[in-house]
């Protein structure tokens, strides 16, 4: 519940600081005192977007609105504390900032949290009932739905979860084949290709010598001449050097060495010359194997590009893939349950948002005459209220959407509740919601403020009584806070707080104080008469013993 609300230089009020009490608050004072200012500075806790001009005091360059909520374990990440301290500083001269509890939070985020804590009922556009995506929950809660609500919200989570698991699984099998497809392309490659480490070398000196045939044939033909076939070839005249050592040796022993050094030359001559015809026979032109050289050392230096620096690193790179495909498992067994148990929650998930949807249109025509009759019981003549359920796309909380229509007058058609015009309708509207969800047993939440603005205009007598009772009743179970001018309601609260503005040193000055039971008296006196006499203090006292809870007709 909120404990206490703080205001600095917001409108006309220069600072204000007003104390709440559990149960039933109200706030009282003349027209134009400043009562509703105190909702507005509430309502900018809940809006998203706010233009700081409209509403910070003049002559300060930035309005403080702040709330302090007890009684609850805090929402906030790491914080031990049961207190909530939310803060809105609008800024003429930036943005406007943010707090919980000190921490800075977007303003979008800011007006969702402070929603879950402050509800305001009145003319005004942040009003929960106005908006339509909050029908559904505002329905569920009436019709006692709530525990169906949580399954169902726990189902399609499973639902959702395991949709998302079956698609990364999916999407990881799927990236696994192509895995596999591309490993294998590459050991096909690499094997198709049969190398082997030292042919590189083989193959480039190959292609020069086939490039250079000719040139080379020429070389060894002319070597061989000299070397063999010539009239003075190195063979012939070693030959007649031989022949003249050796009747050198005749007459001189030693010669004879020079003689075996020269019959080893002659040998190696001869070998020579024969290795010397058989390469000179293979310098042959031959394009085609020109080019099939060509073809192999293209492909080898192609898979270097892919696969390393060598054929040695190309080989290992082909030994690792077949390692990485050997130990990739695709298990497609996995997936296939997965499916099932997809398959399976699915039509769990629509049977139950089904059942749930059951749940709700039987519900619907109790619902929509437990709230007529209250809304007559609130002042309302012939009042319709509707409540519109179609089915929309399957979402956390089911297939149905839900809308409600309303009309205040006889003979006129109910509209979405977003076309009414009348504050104090809507808040009489949301008064009958809430006490038609406490007789049906099931609440939104007790930590929840009730703001209720307007509510009394255009009633009184009997009907301004029966509001008031109403007001009391859900007081019981939500904290509430009024902004009345009627005495029947104020006489039934719990904390009256008294608002006036007063002229000080020239300027406007808004105060506060909770009253005493004196002080009520002499309030609802003035509420009664317009002023404060002894007929209108013995009628404020006699309304303040009666102001007591009975039961509802």
């Amino acid at each position: 519940m909120i404990e206490e609300i703080r205001i600095k230089d917001f409108a006309i009020i220069d600072r204000l600081t007003l104390t709440l009490t559990k149960g039933f608050n109200v706030i009282t004072g003349e027209t134009g005192a400043g009562k509703s200012i105190i909702v507005d500075a509430l309502a900018v806790l809940l809006k998203e977007k706010v233009i700081p001009a409209d509403f910070v005091r003049h002559g300060s360059s930035d309005a403080t609105v702040e709330v302090i909520i007890s009684g609850i374990k805090s929402q906030i990440e790491n914080s031990e504390e049961d207190i909530l301290i939310l803060r809105k500083i609008l800024s003429l001269q930036g943005k406007n900032r943010c707090y919980i509890n000190d921490s800075a939070y977007t303003l979008q985020g800011f007006a969702k949290f402070v929603a879950s804590y402050i509800n305001i009922h009145g003319q005004h556009e942040h009003t929960a009932l106005l908006k339509t995506e909050n029908h559904l929950n505002f329905f569920d809660s009436l019709a006692g739905v709530g525990e169906d609500v949580k399954k169902m919200e726990k189902l399609y989570g499973n639902y959702q979860n395991l949709k998302s698991e079956t698609e990364r699984l999916r999407e990881d099998l799927k990236e696994r084949r192509k895995r596999i497809d591309f490993l294998k392309f590459q050991i096909e490659e690499i094997e198709k290709a049969n190398l082997e480490e030292d042919e590189e070398a083989v193959l480039s000196e190959k292609r020069q010598i086939l490039r250079n045939i000719l040139k080379l044939r020429e070389l060894a033909e002319k070597s061989f001449s000299l070397l063999e076939e010539d009239r003075n070839s190195v063979y012939s005249n070693l030959s007649k050097v031989i022949g003249q050592i050796r009747e050198i040796s005749k007459f001189d022993s030693q010669a004879y060495e020079i003689e075996g050094m020269l019959q080893s030359a002659i040998a190696q001559i001869e070998e020579a010359s024969y290795l010397l015809r058989k390469i000179k026979s293979s310098y042959e032109p031959d394009p085609h194997l020109l080019e099939k050289v060509e073809e192999r050392l293209t492909l080898i230096n192609k898979l270097k590009t892919k696969y390393g620096n060598s054929i040695k690193e190309i080989i290992d790179f082909g030994l690792k893939a077949k390692e990485e495909l050997d130990g990739i498992n695709i298990s497609e067994e996995s997936l296939s349950q997965k499916e099932k148990d997809l398959a399976f929650l699915e039509r769990e998930v629509f049977d139950f948002a089904m059942e749930l949807s059951s749940k709700r249109k039987l519900k619907k025509r109790e619902i929509e005459e437990r709230i007529m009759n209250e809304l007559k019981f609130l002042g309302f003549s012939k009042p319709v209220f509707e409540v519109k359920i179609s089915e929309t796309a399957i979402s956390r909380l089911g297939l149905d959407s839900v809308e409600f229509y309303f009309s205040a007058n006889p003979g006129q058609p109910p509209k979405p509740l977003s076309k009414i015009a009348s504050g104090g309708e809507l808040s009489r509207l949301m008064l009958a919601l809430k006490c038609v969800e406490l007789s049906m047993g099931e609440t939104m939440g007790s930590s929840m403020t009730l703001v209720f603005d307007e509510i009394d205009a255009g009633i009184g007598g009997k009907i301004a009584e029966n509001v008031g009772r109403r007001l009391k009743e859900v007081s019981k179970h939500y904290q509430v806070l009024c902004v009345t001018h009627l005495p029947q309601i104020a006489a039934l609260a719990d904390n009256h707080i008294f608002v006036e503005k007063r002229i000080v040193d020239a300027k406007t000055k808004v105060e506060i104080r909770t009253l005493n039971t004196q002080e009520r008296k002499e309030e609802i006196a003035r509420m009664l008469s317009g002023r404060v006499t002894e007929s209108s203090l013995e009628h404020a006292e006699e309304l303040l013993k009666q102001s007591t809870i009975k039961n509802s007709p």
